[in-house]
């Protein structure tokens, strides 16, 4: 198992985030991205080999990439320009994973009407994900969708495009949020599950709140995960310490 934190959890500059991620004794650090992404560093000539260096520096790995504009510019977007769009943005973050020497991106996507959805939605976005799924494949990289999708759900889109790079990024806390018995889930998904966050719920520390993470443990046990856990978690006054204190947290899982 390795542990990882979302770069803004740690509330330091990109010039010592991954020190600062070191010393708290984490093995990586999620790289967010957002709307402003042509201004990221990822989007510069030579910003991945650069942000490589600055990991390798401090001996911490880039566990994942987190393209949050994504959630506009996803597969069922009406608006054309911003489907292809999107398709452009994530094709970029999956060409330079391997200068980041990264494995996963995740992919957001939150529509509120989902459960309105039509079979003929459900199988558009499908088909979108099936030529951002070729690029994965060629990259060596895992697409894990981050969804409110329920666990058929998630496991019928990843069924569709059928391809080993498209999984899901299990958020405990925002399914537990939706009312559904994480654990449960978890165990339907299997190996579908790419990478998980780690997150209670209402803003609370890890244990605080209404995840069932002894459930949740036993879970990963059954299924064999040991990929990352990512921390989505508060930071309050003293982000080091409530880091570390959630990271302690999270290290008892999958023992």
């Amino acid at each position: 198992m390795k542990y990882g934190i979302r770069d803004g959890m740690l509330r330091a500059p990109l010039e010592s985030m991954f020190a600062v991620a070191k010393e708290i004794g984490f093995d990586g650090v999620e790289y967010c991205i957002g709307g402003d992404y042509k201004d990221s560093l990822l989007w510069q000539a030579g910003g991945a080999e650069e942000l490589k260096s600055m990991a390798d520096k401090d001996g911490v790995e880039i566990s994942s990439l987190s393209p949050g504009v994504f959630a506009s510019l996803h597969p069922v977007m009406e608006d054309k320009e911003k489907r292809v769009e999107g398709s452009k943005m994530l094709t970029q973050c999956i060409k330079v994973c391997p200068a980041l020497d990264t494995k996963a991106i995740l992919v957001p996507m939150f529509p509120g009407d989902f459960n309105d959805w039509q079979e003929s939605t459900w199988q558009e976005l499908i088909d979108g994900f099936k030529p951002l799924a070729e690029v994965a494949e060629k990259h060596g990289v895992v697409l894990a969708l981050e969804t409110m999708f329920n666990a058929d759900q998630m496991a019928m889109i990843v069924d569709g495009i059928d391809s080993d790079c498209v999984k899901v990024y299990y958020d405990t806390a925002n399914l537990t949020s939706r009312g559904y018995d994480v654990p449960a889930e978890m165990r339907q998904l299997g190996s579908k599950i790419g990478m998980i966050h780690a997150k209670d719920t209402d803003g609370k520390m890890l244990g605080e709140g209404k995840v069932d993470f002894k459930g949740v443990n036993d879970a990963m046990k059954e299924i064999g995960y040991d990929g990352y856990i990512v921390l989505e978690t508060p930071t309050g006054d003293d982000p080091n310490a409530a880091n570390a204190q959630n990271l302690a947290f999270i290290r008892k899982l999958g023992k």
